[in-house]
């Protein structure tokens, strides 16, 4: 695999050279600092671009196009990174070498087609394109309460402190969606165009100079980025824990624990705390916490933990009955002190193991190996030989250390309705 960068004026283009795939991947990546106002606009602009344009005004129109292609994918996403927003607009081709009739110049057009020339007239999306995605958009957010979990993460967020980055939520809510307009999503259009970042990928068995020569004919952006793009969220940390509990309709109770890193350095985030935070509940079902709750006592199916490195919070998630929530809490907090004693080289080794699997799993797939890439390019990531070297060297002292740089700052919890499931006829 051969990974060269291109610096191509406004933009970088990045070629990842493999002959490990049939297909050819190019993402188109777009990144800012976030702006908590705006966020939602932009989440539905991506999914406009890749709706319609002038030369394929409607669904149907795009979706023949990308058949002729012989059925080549085109999507967009948008995620929050700490304080970036990062959109990117992908497509997957078949490799032309396996067919004789197709053309990689048309595959590689097409979403810069739809990038330059969206359907606009008068500085307006059609508004019809533009309701399709809202309905899609408000349905995906009151989908968000049928997902218990996930809607207790949310509101936990909020709970800690709604006015933080961490807990925006990138689609916004159905009020902020029905504000949206033709001409105000024009003008996230023409400030994302013209202000973004803008770093492209291709992955696949290419020809270097030649997928750089198309992509530079076809990607127009113009505009030189100078401004800095910030990462870390310095999140309040509370000298007394904020803990709230409120009622839901749901079988069980919800419980999320979010706690502040304190003071972590890069290399921290990067090695010792990923494996810290495997141990503890982020890795199989040998973590600490999934051996207090449910293998000891039984009081849950599930319990996970994630390290969100750019917000410098680690989060607690769980379900349980009404009854053990206090039992429950009890076990949680006695783990985390656990962590800071009581951690043995045995789990170190499998966290260690279970990571390196997992970075090697990544070069199976193109979009983890973009992925991969565009971190180490941003600075948050090592290059993999590195990480795999730097995870290997971590001890259980190391990890122990990171224990005791947690602080538990809100317990959220989610009660269940305790009428839920009972059998109304008795």
């Amino acid at each position: 695999m051969v990974y060269k960068q291109h610096n191509n004026g406004s933009y970088n283009i990045h070629t990842i050279k493999t002959d490990r795939f049939k297909n050819i991947k190019m993402e188109i990546f777009f990144r800012n600092n976030i702006d908590p106002q705006n966020i939602h606009k932009r989440a539905m602009l991506f999914d406009v671009l890749v709706e319609t344009s002038t030369k394929y005004p409607t669904k149907r129109d795009l979706t023949l196009a990308l058949e002729e292609l012989y059925n080549a994918n085109l999507y967009a996403t948008s995620i929050k990174v700490g304080k970036q927003i990062i959109s990117s607009i992908s497509m997957d081709f078949l490799n032309p070498k396996y067919t004789e009739d197709f053309n990689i110049e048309d595959a590689i057009r097409l979403p810069f087609e739809l990038i330059f020339n969206p359907d606009v007239k008068n500085e307006e999306f059609k508004r019809s394109t533009l309701e399709t995605i809202r309905t899609r958009m408000i349905a995906d957010i009151e989908s968000l309460k049928e997902n218990p979990r996930r809607y207790a993460l949310m509101e936990a967020l909020k709970s800690f402190d709604e006015k933080s980055i961490s807990a925006i939520n990138i689609m916004g809510n159905i009020d902020d969606l029905n504000l949206i307009t033709p001409h105000n999503l024009y003008e996230t259009y023409q400030e994302i165009i013209d202000h973004d970042y803008i770093d492209i990928f291709i992955i696949g068995d290419i020809d270097e100079h030649q997928v750089v020569d198309i992509i530079s004919k076809y990607a127009k952006f113009t505009t030189i980025k100078n401004h800095p793009l910030e990462m870390n969220i310095n999140n309040k940390v509370r000298s007394k824990i904020n803990e709230v509990m409120v009622p839901s309709n749901n079988a069980q109770a919800q419980i999320v624990y979010i706690l502040n890193t304190l003071n972590l350095s890069d290399e921290e985030k990067k090695y010792p705390f990923m494996i810290y935070n495997m141990i503890l509940g982020g890795g199989s079902l040998e973590t600490k916490l999934y051996q207090n709750l449910r293998d000891k006592n039984s009081l849950c199916y599930n319990v996970n933990s994630m390290f969100q490195k750019f917000d410098n919070l680690e989060i607690i998630s769980t379900a349980v009955d009404n009854e053990n929530i206090k039992l429950t809490c009890k076990l949680i907090n006695n783990t985390l002190k656990e962590m800071e004693h009581k951690v043995s080289d045995d789990e170190v080794r499998r966290a260690v193991s279970a990571i390196i699997s997992s970075i090697k799993m990544s070069l199976d797939v193109p979009g983890r190996i973009i992925d991969m890439y565009l971190f180490e390019y941003m600075g948050s990531i090592d290059n993999i030989d590195e990480r795999i070297k730097k995870f290997k060297e971590i001890t259980k002292n190391d990890v122990m250390k990171m224990a005791r740089k947690v602080k538990v700052n809100t317990v959220y919890v989610m009660k269940g309705d305790e009428d839920n499931g009972k059998d109304q006829t008795k």
